[in-house]
């Protein structure tokens, strides 16, 4: 049954009823003022975006420039039935270098600026300088560490570095390294790599790949603290430096005969602050998380040296890193060749061997490699070179060493044993 209408129809219902009507028909025939209304947004937007402006900008031109930025947000678009105003900042620009795009290059301070210079760019904390000397020292037993401090280098001009006292029970000593960007074509940083005049009591050694290690006393004396260095200089423009002492500080007092790391560990120990560096300037975190095949580098050119074909004799040795070498003699005729291995990681290939030829860095000299990766993933890479050095002229017309006899040291079972 419907509801009825109780109401009475009165005088004032009628008027109700009425205006009630009459505000329905204006309604649907309202039309705002659209382009009124985008105009005061715009207006607001102007002066927001110019309030903005004033706090990051100085200088007339910058401001107005701004405030024309702002004009083109609000502009555009205005149609009879949409708009759209976006609320953004202005774009910066730099005028010091042309815009070529986005940059991937870190700014010091760590946010956005003037482009840097990937050859002079820095950027390595204490922490993970202290981390890498930690993990690099090639000592064997283990030792304990203490008293570990380093210094970041988040883009300055400085070097950053770490140091520690290490004590193996037979003294405790303090061990540090450094790494600082350079422009490696200047000559004030190549003389930096040449042996002084020594004074009695020190050495000072450059071998065939400019490295210099040196031995002397704390002042220059000829008694007191020992200090050794092993300094080098990278393609990618660094400058490493390892540095120990025979005493827990520069200033104290000698508590073993010699500094723990032998000269070769200690050109080890550079030479693993070099590999932590990319050329772009920061760390490379493979450093920290690749293990490391072989921990101790006289072990690889030992075991080369034993290793050399019958008929050669080892009239020289060194190494660093992963990697050794000998001065292979010929018994006969005296000459001497460079004999390298180098080990390092590989994905196992079922024991082939490849061989190909390589270009020294002298004209005429020329080597021949020999390398394969063992079941275990160790990459071994053996080469002749027909020079003393791959930087000297040639002695022979070709390497002394047949490929054949470079792929019987490659694959020998004794590099298993490095791992």
């Amino acid at each position: 049954m419907p509801l009825e209408n109780d109401t009475e129809d009165t005088p004032d219902t009628r008027f109700e009823n009425d205006l009630g009507e009459i505000m329905r028909r204006t309604g649907g025939t309202f039309v705002a003022d659209r382009r009124g209304l985008l105009t005061a947004g715009a207006l607001r937007g102007r002066r927001k975006v110019a309030r903005r402006c004033a706090t990051v900008l100085t200088g007339g031109v910058l401001t107005l420039a701004a405030l024309g930025t702002a004009g083109v947000y609000v502009s555009g678009g205005s149609g009879d039935d949409s708009a759209s105003v976006a609320d953004a900042a202005p774009t910066r620009t730099h005028s010091s270098a042309p815009q070529h795009g986005a940059s991937r290059n870190p700014s010091p301070s760590g946010g956005e600026g003037p482009k840097e210079d990937p050859t002079s760019f820095m950027r390595a904390h204490a922490d993970q300088m202290i981390k890498l000397l930690e993990i690099s020292l090639p000592v064997l037993p283990k030792g304990e560490f203490s008293k570990q401090r380093g210094t970041s280098n988040m883009g300055g001009p400085g070097a950053a570095d770490a140091s520690l006292v290490y004590d193996d029970s037979y003294g405790a000593s303090l061990v540090s390294i450094s790494a600082r960007r350079v422009d490696p074509k200047d000559p004030k940083v190549r003389q930096s790599l040449k042996c002084p005049k020594t004074t009695p009591g020190s050495v000072c050694k450059v071998n065939a790949f400019g490295e210099k290690n040196e031995q002397g006393h704390v002042g220059g004396g000829s008694a007191g603290v020992k200090v050794w260095k092993s300094t080098r200089l990278s393609a990618d423009g660094y400058v490493l430096q390892a540095v120990e002492y025979n005493a827990p500080s520069p200033t104290g007092t000698p508590t073993r005969n010699e500094p723990p790391l032998s000269p070769l560990q200690l050109d080890e120990l550079a030479a693993s602050v070099e590999g932590a560096f990319t050329k772009y300037g920061v760390m490379n975190a493979e450093a920290f998380t690749s293990p490391r095949p072989v921990q101790n580098s006289w072990e690889v050119f030992d075991t080369l040296s034993a290793l050399v074909p019958a008929g050669h004799a080892t009239a020289g040795l060194g190494g660093g890193g992963d990697e050794g070498y000998v001065i292979a003699r010929d018994k006969e005729t005296n000459t001497k060749t460079f004999l390298r291995v180098r080990l390092g990681h590989g994905t196992p290939d079922g024991g082939k061997v490849v061989t190909r030829d390589e270009a020294g860095k002298h004209a005429g000299t020329v080597g021949w490699t020999a390398e394969t990766v063992t079941a275990k993933g160790l990459r071994v890479t053996v080469t002749s070179y027909n020079a003393e050095y791959p930087h000297k002229p040639p002695v022979l017309s070709v390497p002394p060493f047949t490929k054949a006899q470079l792929s019987a040291i490659a694959t020998d079972e004794v590099w298993q044993t490095l791992k």
